[in-house]
């Protein structure tokens, strides 16, 4: 159960992929090679030399970066914690974390991330406890979920009359077009969102996440990434030719992650953010797809998700 070097791993994201998709009770692409991979290199951009913790047996993976002040081994996602560092099998993964002192010089903490609450390998790595020097779970961020197992339509049936009725009414008489990012490149969507956040109130109050050049590198690799793989997910509201609005996400195995949404200030009366999510859930399930996960909490998710999902974060040193 050798270390493998994270040159290595980056030519090793297929089989990487495919043990995320066999891992019960994560979400497939924030625990997968492009978020993780995306948020490594923008959003903790530590100076060289770095040190990583990854492993890969039979298949299961456990992929670290090693932090310098304290040696405590993390997610290559740090911030929200909202995908998994583990991937595979979880009785093999225990099996793994088990192993872990053959493959460090001294006893060393280990912070697991974007475990589902009560969900099979949640369940497994509960039985580390007994056995490991140290075990404790911590809260990190939880998700807003729309259920479209049924498809739209049950879920419409389960919100308010009012909120049906805001859906009806979004954007509609006001000739509004939706269209898809298309054969556009990935530079010249961008260059579309980043023109649509110059001109919302949280870029004029400076508080916009697109203000922030770790941010822009992370979601540009992300697009970049998802739109290589198919995966991307963009539509805009445009009316007479200018772009209005847009919501941004992905796919993976058989799952929508919404990642940014916006608006110009000048059209908030439109509704153009619920016309959006309306047609992006249509369009899901046309699509097939099951699980519609709106991201971290909001106030104006709480209309639209089905429930929280919580997720839990675990410490070990083994």
């Amino acid at each position: 159960m050798p270390r493998v070097p994270l040159a290595e791993l980056r030519h090793r994201t297929d089989a990487w992929a495919a043990a995320v998709r066999r891992t019960p009770g994560v979400s497939p692409l924030c625990s997968g090679p492009l978020w993780q991979l995306a948020a490594h290199d923008f959003l903790h951009p530590d100076p060289p030399p770095r040190e990583h913790f990854i492993v890969e047996d039979a298949g299961n993976w456990m992929i670290f970066s090693v932090r310098r002040e304290d040696g405590v081994c993390f997610p290559l996602e740090s911030s929200w914690m909202f995908g998994s560092a583990l991937a595979g099998d979880p009785a093999g993964l225990v099996d793994m974390l088990l192993a872990t002192p053959r493959l460090l010089p001294r006893p060393t903490g280990l912070c697991l991330g974007g475990i589902r609450c009560g969900g099979p390998l949640h369940d497994t790595l509960r039985g580390l406890d007994p056995l490991v020097r140290r075990y404790a779970e911590f809260p990190v961020t939880e998700c807003m979920l729309i259920d479209l197992g049924g498809g739209v339509e049950p879920w419409l049936a389960r919100r308010s009359r009012s909120f049906r009725r805001t859906l009806r009414d979004a954007g509609k008489g006001k000739d509004i077009e939706i269209v898809t990012a298309g054969d556009t490149s990935p530079d010249a969507l961008f260059a579309r969102i980043l023109a649509i956040q110059k001109q919302t109130y949280k870029w004029r109050e400076g508080t916009d996440i697109f203000q922030s050049p770790g941010y822009v590198g992370f979601y540009r690799s992300l697009l970049e990434g998802l739109h290589r793989q198919g995966d991307l997910r963009l539509l805009f509201a445009r009316r007479s030719g200018e772009d209005l609005a847009y919501i941004f996400g992905g796919v993976a195995d058989g799952s929508y992650r919404g990642l940014q949404m916006s608006y110009r200030e000048d059209v908030r009366s439109l509704g153009l953010g619920n016309r959006l999510q309306w047609e992006n859930l249509l369009r899901c399930e046309a699509e097939g797809i099951t699980r519609y996960d709106l991201g971290m909490h909001s106030p104006y998710k709480e209309r639209w998700a089905d429930r929280r999902e919580e997720n839990t974060g675990i410490f070990l040193v083994v």
